[in-house]
């Protein structure tokens, strides 16, 4: 099984009940608080989630059809729209006046329309776009949710039983997929990035290989504030590929060597001084995780570290909704999960590890709800 690794892999699936125009917290239990309009009943509630599809659907089709990119600043008419980009004229009126109801457009005649705030980060073009994500999510993560019954009733992935093969064995299979992918993964360790260097110094590091270390956001943040210290990055061939691209000129550039590699079949780089993997173990199951960290360990020398960058499993769940929803994430898209720090102390201890240390993060995140339960896990060889 090629173990791809892109970016980190950070791979969100989660159902927000909280996107109503009319937001409130509504307590049911002491320990609990859901996020539903403080005016909606719980039927009103649950009704709303029951249509959440269209939403995701409307938003997908939207990109499919390119409407927010051919539309930009102007005002348009659903003939212009249909017979720039080969739609049904009738049928594309219809689904404008979905838009406008979902705030996406805004209706300035009897069939002319513009875009919204909300509809200019369906523009490709947009500093703050979204089309990259919501292409992602319909293709992705809308049909296995659709599955999700086979992996309650098997344990078993449910992007396997849609789609045929593994999670990354299909990117590496729809480079355009893989490329978008990459994309966002890159941003999600953008937002990591600060609360990271807050939270470690890694001035006494003077060699850092990045193992699954995708496109390079991770490392090449390190290396720009550490003076002296030097790293790799370690991934597949076609991630190592878009990783020299894309750090070609940059400060970073010539402090940052790349090696091709499989993290399942190793071998890792040996001797570094310290070996970083960034939300890679969360995608696998106990015995692959296993399998990454025992090339871990064979590959550190006395002293070096290895530090885990992952969301741990809260005790209360809704002390971290965000960390809760990417293990459901993992349990349909890769069969890995999201541990306790007592699930990582035994995970790395089977496989020649010992943690020594935790330290939490915050990611930077607008929404409060989707920061997740942050840590650095420091490791050493047993």
């Amino acid at each position: 099984m090629p173990a791809t690794t892109v970016e980190g892999a950070r791979l969100e699936m989660i159902v927000d009940s909280s996107s109503t125009k009319n937001k409130g917290l509504v307590e049911n239990h002491p320990s609990q608080q859901h996020v539903r309009a403080a005016s909606e009943s719980p039927a009103e509630a649950v009704s709303r989630m029951a249509g959440g599809f269209a939403m995701t659907q409307i938003l997908h089709t939207a990109v499919q059809a390119g409407i927010a990119d051919f539309m930009g600043e102007k005002n348009c008419t659903a003939e212009e729209i249909g017979q720039s980009l080969h739609l049904d004229v009738r049928a594309l009126n219809r689904f404008l006046r979905m838009m406008v109801v979902l705030d996406l457009l805004v209706q300035v005649g009897p069939e002319t329309f513009c875009l919204s705030d909300a509809g200019q980060l369906l523009r490709s073009d947009h500093p703050q776009s979204m089309r990259e994500r919501i292409a992602y999510i319909g293709a992705v993560n809308y049909p296995v949710a659709s599955a999700a019954i086979h992996s309650l009733r098997t344990g078993e992935t449910a992007f396997e039983h849609v789609f045929g093969m593994p999670f990354f064995d299909h990117l590496a299979q729809q480079p355009e997929l893989g490329r978008a992918f990459n994309g966002l993964m890159r941003r999600a360790v953008e937002a990591r990035v600060a609360g990271v260097l807050g939270a470690h110094d890694f001035s006494n590091a003077r060699h850092i290989v990045d193992l699954g270390g995708g496109t390079g956001a991770l490392l090449s943040a390190i290396l720009a504030n550490t003076k002296g210290s030097s790293g790799t990055i370690f991934d597949t061939p076609t991630v190592i590929a878009q990783a020299r691209r894309q750090l070609a000129g940059t400060a970073s550039a010539s402090r940052v060597g790349f090696v091709e590699g499989d993290l399942f079949s190793g071998p890792y780089p040996a001797g570094a001084d310290m070996y970083i993997l960034s939300n890679i173990i969360h995608d696998w199951n106990d015995a692959q995780a296993e399998s990454i960290l025992r090339h871990c360990a064979r590959a550190m020398r006395g002293n070096s570290e290895l530090l885990l960058i992952e969301e741990t499993m809260p005790a209360s769940v809704l002390d971290s909704p965000s960390t809760v929803a990417n293990d459901y994430s993992m349990l349909l898209l890769t069969g890995g999960l999201e541990r306790s720090r007592d699930e990582y102390r035994a995970l790395l201890e089977r496989s020649g590890l010992a943690l020594s240390k935790v330290t939490p993060f915050a990611a930077h995140s607008s929404d409060h709800r989707r920061r997740g339960h942050w840590a650095l896990l420091h490791c050493h060889a047993k």
